[in-house]
């Protein structure tokens, strides 16, 4: 989630990002390009703002609201956004058992601990991804989570989320490079077709349709979508500013039965 300046990657202003990166640099991908890394920022930038909002909105209407965040890997918006989190019923985090057995042992004498230990933790393999049964408001969070599973399994989950906890709101990612049947070419990775920077509608983050979604059983509340960019240059040829990979960012809202 590192800024991009040129061609530097400055690490992510989140200080257990920072700290995690430092002690285990493998956990950055070999595949992280500068554009990669320019669009998860802007991503989790959004994504925490629509956390922001739907908290404060459950604090208006005097509700109580439990959190999940399903699949968030290392992300750490559990500390980040520690003062606007401390007000929800419950904080929880489903992930993969080797995944969040690996954070609980780099964690577990960090100076982030304290915080870590308050998380309800809970894990599953990804294709067994569920919650338990609720009728209360529930905030879930999906981020990064389609790159993991793929469409198909995507579509499973969310059908699953809909009938486990009809009260739910739902945040979810698409990005671009994102392989899809329902967009033209076998892979849409970095390094694909030019077409990707012309349109999001041209790359993964339309492998989902609002009627797919409606058919799924969620109501489209926000459906934000952010085009591709290129690296720009100077006349000399060096890289002023990185590029952006294309997005997509929902907040979809249970419908009713």
């Amino acid at each position: 989630m590192g800024a991009v300046e040129g061609q530097r990657v400055r690490r992510a202003p989140d200080p257990v990002a920072a700290w995690l990166l430092r002690r285990h640099p493998k956990l950055l991908p070999t595949f992280a390009a500068p554009s990669i890394l320019a669009m998860l920022r802007a991503r989790s930038q959004i994504v925490d703002g629509m956390v922001a909002g739907e908290v404060a909105a459950a604090k208006a209407r005097g509700e109580t609201l439990a959190y999940w965040s399903i699949g968030g890997g290392f992300d750490a918006r559990w500390y980040r956004l520690r003062p606007l989190l401390m007000g929800i019923t419950g904080h929880h985090e489903l992930e993969d058992p080797e995944v969040m057995a690996f954070k609980e042992q780099v964690l577990a004498d960090s100076t982030f601990a304290g915080h870590w230990n308050g998380i309800r933790r809970d894990t599953a393999k990804e294709r067994q991804w569920a919650l338990p049964p609720s009728d209360q408001p529930v905030l879930v969070v999906l981020e990064g989570v389609a790159v993991r599973l793929g469409v198909p399994a995507l579509r499973d989950l969310l059908q699953r989320l809909r009938t486990q906890v009809p009260q739910a709101t739902l945040i979810l990612d698409l990005p671009g490079m994102l392989q899809s049947q329902q967009v033209t070419g076998a892979s849409l990775a970095v390094g694909s077709a030019r077409s990707r920077w012309l349109s999001a509608s041209a790359t993964g983050a339309a492998s989902l349709r609002r009627r797919q979604i409606e058919h799924l059983g969620w109501r489209v509340h926000d459906d934000i979508w952010m085009s591709a960019r290129p690296e720009l240059r100077a006349p000399s040829g060096v890289a002023i500013c990185a590029g952006v990979e294309a997005f997509r960012l929902l907040r979809l809202k249970a419908m009713p039965d």
